[in-house]
């Protein structure tokens, strides 16, 4: 999994990098993604980015209250430029 994502993770990591969640004290909690993602519940998010977690490319930050919160990794940033840096491709090529 290390350089395969399903779609979202990748809106996760999308999310981490433009709250500028990149470091330690900069680091997002589950509810504030799912408030700009909109579309999964807590739980399932929590799913993502345990996978995220354990595969190096997220990080836990400084708690916010009670709540986990979460930031981009180097190897995480360094992935999603990969992903960005390629070309979209179809199914007629």
């Amino acid at each position: 999994m290390k350089n395969k994502l399903v779609r979202t993770q990748f809106v996760i990591m999308k999310i981490l990098e433009t709250s500028k969640a990149t470091n330690y004290m900069r680091a997002t909690t589950l509810s504030e993604i799912a408030e700009k993602e909109g579309r999964n519940k807590i739980n399932t998010l929590y799913k993502h980015m345990r996978g995220l977690e354990n595969n190096g490319l997220v990080k836990k930050g400084a708690k916010f209250e009670r709540a986990n919160a979460y930031y981009l990794s180097e190897e995480g940033l360094k992935l999603l430029k990969k992903y960005e840096n390629t070309e979209e491709r179809t199914d007629e090529e």
